[in-house]
């Protein structure tokens, strides 16, 4: 099935959604700033309304996907890529030890594709490897950080690694270290998976582009027209490359729309300040008027 998204409040044929899992349990107070969130979600709870919010989605004829489910089944589609997709994800956990590197990497590779995939969702603890025998001075030096690999809970907010962009994509450098790994799944997801993998999709913001951009920011109005935030997430010009890109694959679009706005967490994308509720009907922070320049 291509990608095919022209509206925000169109019918809704298909969404890609991620469930609230164990990452939510390895936030801790000391990690929450780290991690970007403000407090410590109950997993029991999350998960019950997470649910609730899939199935409404179900019953409304929605077909409802998941980010984990579609990796895996990706790399079981294409076990070949397996290899790549660990090192991957392990260079970009910014670990120093190349013995811990190597440690994390066969510690990942043992384990099934679900349970990798799930694992690098929630996180690598520092008691979940052995270390081999050979080890460095820095393998020895104490530290208290307990993970090896950082938990992605803000994997939730599936908004925000890639947009849909008519019948194309936008997968985001995101601006926080503790959002980065999360585009590797999406990456590896159009690349491998047996849904994509025939489609021509084309790629207007690559997740090694030196800009960073989120999704949160990308509003696709109608078939002529985007709206898209420029906050403290996204930079002007990861807007001006992807109006290039867009322009150049003769798409049906013919304005962007860039809304300036305040670069402050409070205001952290234009979807938390700016969204399309209807046809020409919008709610709007009131914060964001007198301020706004577009």
């Amino acid at each position: 099935m291509k990608v095919n998204v022209y509206s925000e409040i169109g019918k809704l044929n298909s969404v890609l959604l991620h469930r609230p899992g164990k990452e939510l349990e390895n936030l801790t107070p000391d990690l929450l700033e780290r991690l970007l969130f403000d407090d410590i979600p109950y997993l029991k709870i999350a998960q019950e309304e997470h649910d609730a919010f899939a199935d409404t989605l179900r019953d409304n004829g929605v077909e409802v996907l998941y980010i984990k489910e579609m990796v895996v089944e990706a790399l079981e589609h294409h076990p070949e890529v397996k290899s790549d997709f660990i090192n991957q994800f392990v260079e970009e956990s910014h670990i120093l030890s190349s013995s811990v590197k190597s440690s994390v990497y066969d510690f990942l590779a043992a384990l099934s594709t679900n349970d990798m995939v799930e694992k690098m969702i929630e996180g690598i603890r520092k008691h979940d490897i052995v270390l081999k025998k050979s080890i460095s001075i820095m393998d020895m030096l104490v530290d208290e950080y307990p993970f090896f690999t950082d938990p992605l809970p803000n994997i939730l907010f599936q908004r925000d690694p890639f947009a849909s962009i008519g019948k194309g994509v936008a997968i985001n450098n995101m601006f926080t270290d503790a959002r980065q790994r999360e585009t590797i799944l999406s990456e590896y997801m159009f690349k491998y998976h047996p849904r994509f993998e025939r489609e021509y999709i084309p790629t207007y913001v690559n997740r090694d582009y030196r800009y960073n951009s989120e999704g949160g920011d990308m509003l696709v109005l109608n078939d002529k027209t985007l709206a898209i935030g420029i906050s403290k997430r996204t930079d002007p010009r990861a807007i001006e490359h992807l109006a290039r890109e867009l322009f150049k694959d003769d798409t049906s679009f013919e304005t962007i729309l860039a809304f300036n706005i305040p670069k402050t967490r409070a205001f952290m994308h234009l979807d938390t300040v700016f969204t399309q509720v209807d046809y020409g009907v919008f709610t709007i922070h009131p914060g964001i008027v007198k301020e706004l320049t577009i």
